[in-house]
């Protein structure tokens, strides 16, 4: 059995929503400065702690943040995977009925994660489809722990979709 880190505030929301774990499956999380501080610490040291495959989730902002924390996964004791959900920044505030969201809580970032992981030497994939994820997600669970390096998965979604997605949860919910 292996492990889930949960980053940012959307992913945690998405994952309360939708996750389907089974009863007493190891959920981490660490919420930090901002809900973004040291998550990809956090993680490396769950998955040096336990040495079980691990899943880190988080966004595009709070990756950037913690990015230096990316050199403590060049040698893993078993398989990790760095999910990042690139939304192009701050999202969750895509929840806000505030009509100046975009200038002053969304931070649009632009960027492709596939240098910091080459930056790192960590393999990196960004899958196209949620049946690609699902295929990358397999082979990487299978790998062997002498494989070394984490897997850094860029996931990228159009900016309002994960707040839409969790907006229309609610709203079913509600009814």
């Amino acid at each position: 059995m292996g492990g889930v880190l949960l980053g940012n505030s959307l992913t945690v929301r998405l994952a309360d929503a939708l996750a389907q774990l089974p009863a007493g499956y190891p959920v981490w999380g660490n919420r930090g400065a901002s809900g973004i501080d040291g998550l990809l610490a956090t993680a490396a040291g769950v998955a040096r702690a336990t040495a079980r495959p691990l899943l880190a989730l988080l966004g595009d902002v709070s990756a950037l943040y913690d990015m230096n924390s990316l050199a403590l996964f060049r040698h893993c004791p078993a398989p990790v995977v760095i999910l990042v959900v690139n939304n192009n920044g701050g999202q969750i505030f895509s929840l806000l009925p505030a009509p100046v969201r975009q200038a002053y809580y969304v931070m649009p970032q632009e960027v492709d994660f596939r240098h910091a992981a080459a930056l790192f030497g960590l393999d990196y994939q960004r899958p196209d489809s949620m049946g690609a994820l699902r295929a990358m997600l397999d082979a990487v669970w299978r790998r062997q722990p002498a494989a070394g390096a984490a897997t850094l998965l860029e996931l990228v979604v159009p900016a309002e979709q994960g707040a839409s997605l969790l907006r229309e949860l609610v709203a079913e919910m509600a009814r």
